[in-house]
């Protein structure tokens, strides 16, 4: 067999050396915050123009949030808009008289929201965690 070569690549005895893309180049992985979220993965154009929507994709279609801005689902920006939320919930609790229907709703949602917010946390901690070993 003749000795061919790509690069650094021998067919008769394998990957030869390993090179790394220097950091100008722009390869590098995203953000963790400014990924996208994973429903808005690239579909193919010839898969679009020959698949039929079934009617699971036309519920999942119907029953989806229409979202004004879609980069709100990016973990970074979701956190931030979910901290403002839990915020002005909280400010408006406290100013709503204590014994009302209405400000015992915006103490739960304020409770609720303080909740998910330490649950968040928690996940984030065990994450961490786990990448440390």
């Amino acid at each position: 067999m003749s000795d061919i070569r790509f690069n650094s690549l021998v067919f008769d005895r394998g990957i030869e050396s390993i090179t790394h893309a220097r950091h100008e180049t722009g390869a590098a992985m995203p953000e963790r915050g400014d990924t996208p979220p994973p429903d808005m993965g690239v579909r193919a154009q010839l898969d679009n123009l020959l698949q039929e929507a079934s009617m699971d994709d036309r519920l999942d279609a119907a029953l989806r949030p229409q979202l004004e801005s879609r980069g709100l689902l990016s973990p970074g920006r979701f956190h931030a808009a979910l901290g403002a939320a839990h915020q002005l919930v909280r400010e408006a609790a406290q100013q709503r008289p204590g014994e009302s229907d209405e400000a015992r709703r915006l103490n739960r949602a304020a409770r609720l929201l303080g909740e998910e917010s330490s649950l968040r946390e928690l996940v984030q901690m065990y994450r961490s965690a786990l990448y440390q070993g």
